[in-house]
């Protein structure tokens, strides 16, 4: 049996199609499959970004509230009004409805879940800071809440906040970048395998659309930053007493404050923008001002303060203090000029009034001094002359006057002698300033030994101990320093202790001031203090002024002589040098004399 030959297995026409069309199916399943696949990882990326976008969306209106909170409270700080407090409220509603839903949307997201429970920490902490500072403006006035607001605590907790809302945002930003990369990558794999056209035209007007969103959201941001800060400077201008006004180029006004409105007349709807002042004043009234507008656009020089009449029906009306300052733009060219004119009218008559009074009270002081020293020469005269005819009286005539005429002599001489001591000590005291001489460099020390030398006698009677330590030299007249030492030293050694020897102690420094708290000492000047100190009968603290007034005595004559003038010496004599003195004590403990001057007297310091 002879066998066929194999013939190789062919597929059918029928087979074929079906193969193909099965193949075809195959593969449109497959295409379906990876499209149904491609399509459903596309939606849910898509709806991930979609939620993205909106987390960030909320978060930027946070920011945008907290600026408006921050807004509103400085207005009311500043203002008062419970207009901006209004604003505040209705912020601080948004941003805790804000805060709320991003913790609804970032649930999933642990990272920056963690995020807003320390911004909910910081919230609540800044919430409270500024409730504070709210109350203590409602409550205590503007200066007590703007020193709250000037501690800077709400201030740094506002800017912590707003570090972790950039971080967040930074955060949903690279969730944005990674979650839009990954939708452009399963885009662009379906758009491919089904259409290569329209994946990239989807790209295009995702990526266009994209940044058309951004640019729109830029744009809007950048408007109500500008707006806040308009409305916030239009806000701190008006609240300024002073006129502020701004020009440009040509004079023409294009800003002001209401304080400049009211002064010009202008009603609240009226536009100053493009006016000038000649709309508003007599054209001979505003040329010098033009002038020197011109001058300050073409010279750049400010005017500092000038002082200007306002001239009406022929007579000063008004004084202005004006500053004019070239305004530049970003390229330092100079695009006009900003005014501020305060109204000086009262200080003006204040400073007429006091040169009125100066010049009075010049000329009264220099008849007082030329009527204390020629009254006090023409007194002397008549008494030398009743001691000496008491003298002759009593000579002559004692054994006629008898026991009570005696004593009537007595009493005249003592009365005699008292007067003429008052008079010297009244020329000693008219003579402080009279009679001063320059200041000079003196050696303190040399002049306190010359004062103890003269005083020798007294010294050594009442056995006096007295402790001296270093003092320095200064600028001062060494006359009247030798006599304010020696007041000071016989005030001690005068009301000791009765039956106890004297004990004085005289001490010196020198230090930096760190106030202005004396006539002629400032901040940072070198001062000199001397002590004076003793152990004698001292006195009450409450008579610690009344010792340096003319004629002042805590002690009857019986007890202790004297006029009650050398104190008030030292007090003049402390004060022509710039200086003070003061004094304080306490019964049966005795006394200590502070005597400040200035190391460097203001002549002396000019010279060098």
């Amino acid at each position: 049996m002879i066998s066929k030959p194999s013939v190789p297995h062919r597929f059918s026409i029928r087979r074929k199609v079906l193969l193909g069309f099965g193949l075809v199916f195959a593969m449109l399943g497959v295409i379906a499959l990876i499209s149904y696949r491609s399509t459903r990882g596309f939606i849910k990326t898509a709806e991930w970004v979609a939620h993205t976008h909106e987390v960030m969306e909320i978060a930027e209106r946070a920011q945008r509230n907290l600026m408006g909170m921050e807004s509103g409270r400085r207005g009311f700080l500043i203002t008062g009004d419970d207009l901006f407090l209004q604003g505040y409220e209705e912020a601080q509603e948004q941003v805790i409805t804000n805060f709320n839903a991003l913790r609804t949307l970032t649930a999933d997201t642990p990272r920056q879940t963690a995020k807003l429970e320390l911004l909910k920490e910081l919230l609540t902490r800044s919430i409270s800071l500024q409730k504070a500072e709210i109350d203590a403006r409602r409550t205590q006035g503007l200066r007590s809440g703007v020193a709250l607001f000037a501690s800077g605590e709400s201030q740094r907790v506002l800017q912590e906040i707003e570090a972790v809302l950039t971080d967040f945002e930074r955060d949903q930003r690279e969730l944005v970048r990674e979650r839009s990369a990954l939708t452009n990558t399963i885009a662009n794999g379906t758009m491919v395998a089904i259409f290569a056209g329209s994946a990239l035209t989807f790209v295009a007007l995702l990526v266009a659309c994209f940044m058309i969103l951004g640019d729109i959201g830029a744009r809007r941001r950048a408007e109500e930053a500008l707006a806040s800060e308009h409305n916030l400077l239009s806000s701190i201008i008006d609240t300024m007493p002073d006129h502020v006004f701004v020009k440009d180029v040509k004079s023409r006004y294009i800003l002001d404050n209401a304080a400049h409105r009211r002064y010009l007349g202008i009603s609240d709807g009226q536009i100053i923008e493009g006016t000038t002042a000649a709309d508003y004043f007599p054209r001979e009234a505003v040329e010098q001002a033009e002038d020197d507008d011109q001058r300050i656009i073409e010279t750049g020089k400010p005017i500092i303060n000038r002082e200007i009449p306002v001239i009406r029906d022929g007579a000063v009306a008004q004084w202005l203090e004006t500053t004019k300052v070239p305004l530049r733009d970003t390229e330092g060219m100079i695009v006009g000029l900003v005014g501020i004119s305060s109204d000086i009218s009262e200080r003006k008559l204040a400073e007429e009034k006091l040169r009125r009074f100066a010049a009075q009270l010049e000329r009264s002081n220099t008849e007082l001094q030329n009527f204390a020293s020629v009254a006090s020469h023409d007194l002397q005269e008549p008494l030398r002359k009743v001691q000496a005819f008491g003298d002759r009286l009593r000579a002559k005539c004692s054994d006629g006057l008898g026991e009570i005429g005696l004593d009537y002599l007595g009493r005249m001489q003592s009365a005699a002698s008292r007067m003429q001591v008052l008079i010297h000590d009244l020329l000693k005291l008219s003579r402080v300033t009279t009679r001063a001489q320059p200041f000079e460099p003196c050696d303190l020390g040399k002049i306190l030994q010359d004062v103890l030398s003269d005083l020798e006698v007294p010294i050594e009677k009442l056995g006096a101990q007295i402790d001296l330590h270093p003092l320095p030299t200064i600028d001062a007249d060494p006359v009247q320093l030798w006599q304010l030492f020696q007041n000071l030293i016989n005030n001690s050694l005068k009301f000791h202790r009765p039956g106890q020897p004297p004990r004085i102690s005289v001490a010196g420094r020198t230090y930096e001031a760190r106030a202005h708290f004396i006539a002629g000492v400032h901040a940072g000047d070198r001062v000199c203090e001397i002590t004076f100190q003793d152990h004698g009968i001292g006195f009450e603290e409450k008579f610690a002024e009344q010792i340096f007034v003319v004629f002042q005595r805590l002690h009857s004559r019986d007890e202790y002589e004297g006029t009650g003038i050398g104190l008030a010496v030292c007090r003049k004599i402390t004060d022509r040098h710039g200086g003070q003195i003061m004094a304080k004590g306490a019964p049966g403990v005795g006394a200590t004399f502070v005597v400040t001057l200035p190391v460097k007297q203001p002549s002396l310091k000019a010279n060098e």
